[in-house]
């Protein structure tokens, strides 16, 4: 089961503790992402039924691997990725992690790696975090994103611009692991 990359409506509804006619409702209301085959049957993506599991709180079955929390960290100063890496890796809870410098490699990472949450830089050369965070929350595949925005520069009202722009929370450098720790629970992720 766990090489399956999409599963049928039955399936499903065997993970979620529904009936298969549930699924096809939620389909259909658009709660829960599916695609048809040629022949007309609805099938749900792997990483659609772990993502709708999460937003509505459902525990995640065995059977389709917990990989861990993705995490991309954006910032064009590497001792700020290391010091939020070692953080991550050093934690017991689960993280898949993926760096970026700028925001041009963020947007490509955004596509392939496709993270649970952003610790994202404001300050970045080319597309700034501000823009960043602007693509990210106004594309319907995308907007789901936690972002966790990043600043040592920007104070008031230009700092709360990106708040506005749809990131979860705005988090001063430097800053120390507990407030890392903080910063993620506030998007529903404890640290352990």
């Amino acid at each position: 089961m766990e090489s399956k990359q999409s599963f049928s409506t039955s399936e499903v509804a065997q993970f979620c503790h529904v009936t298969a006619d549930t699924i096809r409702k939620w389909a259909e209301a658009g709660k829960i992402r599916v695609f048809k085959t040629p022949g007309g049957h609805r099938r749900i993506r792997r990483e659609d039924l772990i993502r709708f599991l999460k937003d509505n709180n459902m525990p995640i079955p065995e059977e389709l691997g917990n990989p861990g929390i993705k995490i991309l960290v954006v910032d064009d100063e590497k001792s700020v990725i290391s010091v939020i890496r070692r953080f991550l890796e050093r934690a017991q809870t689960p993280f898949q992690i993926e760096m970026a410098m700028d925001g041009f490699e963020a947007g490509q990472l955004v596509a392939t790696f496709q993270p649970d949450i952003i610790f994202l830089d404001l300050r970045l050369p080319g597309l700034d975090g501000f823009e960043v965070t602007r693509r990210i929350k106004s594309n319907h595949d995308t907007s789901h994103i936690h972002i966790i925005a990043m600043t040592g520069y920007y104070q008031g009202e230009v700092a709360n611009r990106v708040l506005e722009l749809g990131a979860d929370l705005l988090l001063q450098k430097p800053f120390t692991p507990d407030d890392l720790r903080k910063a993620l629970a506030k998007v529903g992720v404890e640290v352990a």
